[in-house]
């Protein structure tokens, strides 16, 4: 469960900015719900950056945090920052089956998977969207690497290989079709955001007064690629009106899920690099900066490209981390 927590933020550039694009989705949903009275729960790891995150930003003051591992635990009994965070140490499954959904104030539910281990995550994102109710929000981030499905390399061959392991994986949450070109780096992290939505669907099918709203969806990569979904859950009858009052389809970042998920991937600037690409923004195109520069950053021009253009996108959830003498 803390495997992936075990990594720095500032080692995870493009989940650190997928954690602050969450904030600012959060903090939109906001103008419909006051999500200062949720309770979120989640995977701490270590260092319980994201409770640290949330309680600060959007003073969300009821927390629970998750963990299986024993000596992270311990850690993040060194480490809690604040009194209002609960440590259990029960795995996500235990949780799901222990704890009292009804008795619940409104929810975040983060579940931010590791480990590749899509059937069993799958059922339990089926099993939390039956205990959540109206206004709930949850996430779930899944490890979307290909390799995981065996076969590192991408020949005709292999990926036919994967495909099929994909379907065994999926089961019943397996989209109609699965092609081979679904399971290449590329792609497979739309093969999972589909599965992850006809689990949630699932998750509904015995009640018809809620409905189920994708909100965000992105790939990204710190070494492993991921997929993170979030949703809300609504009475029906309110769907307009949430959209109308969050404005959530202006967003820029918006994404129904029927489209691909959006990607972060930015480039590795140096502090200077930084400051006189950010000068130059917004405005600048990425063919504008390398110019100016003189130079790309990058492992070759079009990689540098797509990733400066990302940053374009990102630039303002880009968090900047500096050394502190304390």
């Amino acid at each position: 469960m803390s495997a992936g927590g075990n990594i720095p933020y500032h080692l995870r550039q493009n989940k650190a900015i997928e954690r602050n694009l969450f904030i600012d989705l959060l903090t939109r949903v906001g103008r419909y719900f006051n999500v200062s009275d949720f309770q979120y729960i989640g995977f701490g790891g270590p260092f319980l950056e994201d409770f640290k995150h949330l309680h600060s930003s959007l003073r969300i003051s009821n927390m629970i945090s998750l963990e299986m591992d024993g000596n992270v635990f311990s850690r993040q009994k060194f480490n809690k920052p604040s009194s209002c965070i609960a440590l259990r140490k029960e795995s996500s499954s235990d949780f799901l089956n222990s704890f009292d959904f009804d008795a619940a104030d409104n929810l975040i539910v983060w579940f931010d998977y590791a480990t590749p281990q899509i059937s069993i995550q799958l059922a339990e994102l089926q099993q939390l969207v039956e205990k959540l109710s109206h206004g709930d929000i949850f996430k779930v981030t899944v490890n979307a690497t290909p390799v995981s499905l065996g076969h590192a390399d991408a020949k005709a061959e292999i990926l036919n290989r994967r495909a099929e392991t994909a379907r065994a994986r999926l089961g019943e949450y397996a989209p109609a079709h699965i092609n081979p070109s679904d399971v290449n780096t590329k792609n497979y992290p739309a093969l999972l955001l589909k599965a992850l939505i006809n689990a949630a669907k699932h998750g509904l099918a015995g009640d018809s007064s809620l409905v189920l709203e994708p909100l965000v969806s992105f790939a990204y990569t710190d070494g492993q690629q991921m997929l993170t979904l979030c949703c809300v859950l609504l009475n029906a009858e309110e769907r307009d009106q949430f959209f109308d009052k969050t404005r959530l389809r202006s967003w820029p970042f918006y994404n129904d899920c029927i489209q691909a998920p959006k990607s972060i991937s930015v480039p590795v600037l140096s502090l200077k690099e930084r400051v006189h690409v950010e000068s130059m923004l917004p405005g600048a195109t990425a063919d504008e900066i390398f110019e100016d520069l003189n130079y790309y950053v990058g492992k070759d021009d079009q990689s540098a490209r797509d990733e400066m253009s990302n940053f374009i996108s990102f630039y303002r959830m880009y968090p900047w981390y500096s050394r502190v003498v304390i």
